[in-house]
């Protein structure tokens, strides 16, 4: 599995050490920046993306609850909408392991498309 961190808007995600990337989606933080966004493609060429959304209890601003948006992209429009709890445990769960996987950082995500398109950029080239 290939990890690439995106850190910014407007700038291509970069390379990442695996070790460092399985880090980043156990503690769901890179340099104290969280993570709010994971791209996943798949080894059959589909990719899903994760978004992180927070429950709260009605008429609090508590945090009841974290969870994972998971949806799979079909010629530019996100289908397939379905919850999981954590990323990490979604891919570890995938059987094949995912061809590469891109981080997003809080104040880097915007413009999927931008990613899609350079994750499969990625992967072809490599």
């Amino acid at each position: 599995m290939r990890f690439l961190l995106k850190t910014s808007r407007g700038e291509p995600a970069t390379a990442f050490d695996d070790a460092a990337g399985q880090q980043v989606l156990q503690r769901l933080r890179h340099e104290g920046r969280k993570l709010i966004e994971v791209f996943v493609l798949s080894s059959d060429g589909t990719i899903d993306r994760y978004q992180e959304r927070t429950r709260r209890k009605l008429g609090s601003n508590a945090v009841a609850s974290r969870t994972w948006l998971c949806e799979t992209d079909a010629t530019g429009e996100w289908v397939n909408g379905r919850y999981i709890l954590e990323p990490a445990e979604a891919l570890a769960a995938m059987d094949p392991p995912p061809s590469a996987v891109v981080l997003v950082l809080a104040g880097a995500e915007g413009n999927p498309e931008e990613t899609v398109a350079q994750l499969r950029e990625t992967v072809a080239a490599g």
